[in-house]
């Protein structure tokens, strides 16, 4: 193309040089003819424009750094912009422009030169749209620790069994002991699968006797120990049965040892139908629980315990941070214990329930993203396809019927990065909702079955 120009200097400057071979007398006073002085000139303006236009219409692009081999539609998009393209547009220049261009150029050239013109800078939504990431990943830690924790937690629940004799007293059909143990075993097999959980008796050497009382008292067993096994942990429940004092400051004492390293988030049951009576300091001992590195919950549990021993249960369930329950039968146990499900199954839900918000609201935001870019795309292919339309007309009525076949040309090439923007905008909105969907099956999908099994646990207490 640059021939062209090349083709109009250079008539222009065999036009002037002729002017100068035919006044050769002219002369300054430095003996220099002043027609030749002003051919000079001319010359050296117009071999510095021809310099300048060198290259004028060299494919120019932009590079990016491409995850795979670009499409040619693609290649052709990240052609540097028209010089009158986007709010640089000026109708009268482009004209102005156009009706010095010789009129021998070829269909070809004449599209070449629109679009030197005209075409439209794309290359950063091409570049976003090559670049896009449909991936809609979304982490909510599951209810084995806190969910709105930014950093993963792992959770311990420390279950300790009162094994004094006055758990052989009778509550219904059953004795105090085997319905803690049916309640105890029912609420382990519903802990987290992240979590781990240790069963730990406390008084079950000896007798009751005052002669038993220092062995009875010294007593505090971890019978269990990780993540839930449910015949491995019936088989710990079956181990012991009720029969020394209650040596409550001693277990939460030793409930350290049931720890694991690096735990975040403790939650200590005691299951008691007494007050301390060994002469330990459980308030003392569940403030240091408490006070430790580890976040820790002290939950106490008073079976058919009288009115002194609810207050001083309730005192070491103040001191450890958490609650305590006064259950008289099984049937209250099992009410408190469902209680236990209803929490897990509400932090289920609220993690269903986060996670699906959280995924639709990263899938919305990338749909409309996907979809601005293909919007940008098409709004910019329409308005360059309008303006080289408008030239286009404007070198039919020029040039005659020879340029028909323009307009046909124009809309070719401009209709591909218009297809371009429709295919790829959409194909990136599919990939997205289809990622999107996938997201939001996974944390429905598992929130509702986790709801739904400590909801039939729930009502598997009420009967």
């Amino acid at each position: 193309m640059r021939s062209i120009l090349y083709a109009s200097l250079l008539s222009l400057l065999l036009l002037t040089a002729c002017s100068a071979k035919e006044n050769p007398e002219v002369t300054n006073d430095n003996g220099a003819g002043e027609e030749e002085q002003q051919v000079e000139t001319v010359e050296a303006a117009e071999n510095e424009e021809i310099e300048e236009d060198n290259g004028r219409l060299e494919d120019d692009f932009y590079e990016i750094d491409a995850p795979r081999a670009l499409t040619e539609v693609e290649q052709e998009m990240l052609r540097k912009p028209g010089i009158y393209s986007g709010e640089h547009y000026d109708k009268n220049r482009v004209i102005d422009y156009l009706d010095q261009l010789p009129n021998d150029l070829t269909e070809e050239e004449f599209l070449k030169e629109l679009v030197y013109l005209l075409s439209e800078d794309y290359h950063e939504e091409v570049d976003q749209l090559i670049h896009f990431d449909s991936t809609v990943e979304v982490n909510i830690e599951r209810p084995d620790d806190k969910i709105d924790s930014p950093e993963l937690r792992t959770a311990h629940y420390a279950i300790l069994i009162d094994a004094s004799g006055s758990m052989r007293a009778a509550v219904g059909n059953k004795t105090r002991m085997e319905a803690a143990k049916e309640a105890v075993y029912e609420f382990a097999k519903q802990v987290p699968e992240g979590a781990t959980i240790s069963l730990r008796v406390y008084g079950h050497k000896g007798t009751g006797t005052v002669a038993d009382k220092q062995l009875s008292c010294s007593s505090s067993e971890n019978l269990f120990q990780g993540h839930f096994d449910s015949a491995k942990f019936k088989q710990s429940l079956n181990s012991f049965q009720a029969s020394g004092w209650t040596p409550i400051g001693l277990a939460l004492e030793t409930v350290t040892e049931d720890i694991p390293e690096n735990t975040d988030h403790v939650v200590v049951y005691v299951v008691s139908d007494g007050i301390e009576t060994c002469d330990g300091d459980p308030v003392q001992a569940a403030k240091d629980l408490v006070a430790a590195d580890i976040e820790t919950v002290v939950n106490i549990i008073g079976f058919d315990v009288d009115n002194e021993g609810q207050k001083l249960l309730k005192e070491v369930a103040d001191a450890g941070n958490g609650d305590f329950t006064y259950v008289n039968s099984e049937r209250d146990l099992k009410a408190y214990m469902r209680e236990q499900y209803e929490e897990l199954q509400n932090r289920w839900m609220e993690w269903r329930k986060e996670g699906t918000s959280q995924t639709t609201a990263i899938g919305k935001e990338k749909r409309e993203w996907a979809s601005e870019l293909g919007k940008r795309i098409k709004e910019k292919s329409e308005r360059e396809k309008e303006r080289m339309l408008v030239a286009q007309e404007f070198l039919l009525k020029k040039h005659g019927e020879d340029l028909w076949h323009l307009e046909y040309a124009v809309t070719s090439y401009v209709f591909e990065k218009w297809r371009y923007g429709v295919m790829e905008g959409n194909k990136a909105w599919l990939d997205t909702h289809q990622e999107e969907r996938e997201q939001f099956n996974e944390y429905f999908k598992e929130g509702m079955e986790k709801e739904q099994q400590y909801r039939d646990k729930k009502i598997g207490r009420d009967e």
